[in-house]
């Protein structure tokens, strides 16, 4: 699926992935493996904090507003991905 971009081109949920797997190793030094079903809690164990910096450090990379009613449904990366992709559609 390809999307009206944040910047230049298009962005695609293959690239909305490895923007968030690239700040969740830089911000969260997670070295473990990451796909669309890893669930942000149960898998990846982020406390609060840690979920809080994944949203904010994954609004500055593709410079989006996440929404806050949805921000409380992401469960998987799979939802993050949605939720960026979304918020770059318009």
């Amino acid at each position: 699926m390809r999307l009206t971009p944040f910047g230049e081109g298009t962005v695609t949920d293959s690239e909305i992935l490895d923007g968030i797997v690239a700040v969740a190793r830089r911000h969260l030094s997670l070295e473990r493996p990451i796909d669309l079903e890893t669930r942000l809690v149960d898998d990846l164990e982020l406390d609060s904090i840690q979920l809080m910096t994944l949203a904010v450090e994954v609004e500055n990379r593709f410079q989006v507003c996440l929404d806050p009613e949805t921000d409380a449904s992401i469960a998987t990366i799979r939802d993050l991905v949605d939720a960026v992709r979304g918020r770059l559609a318009g």
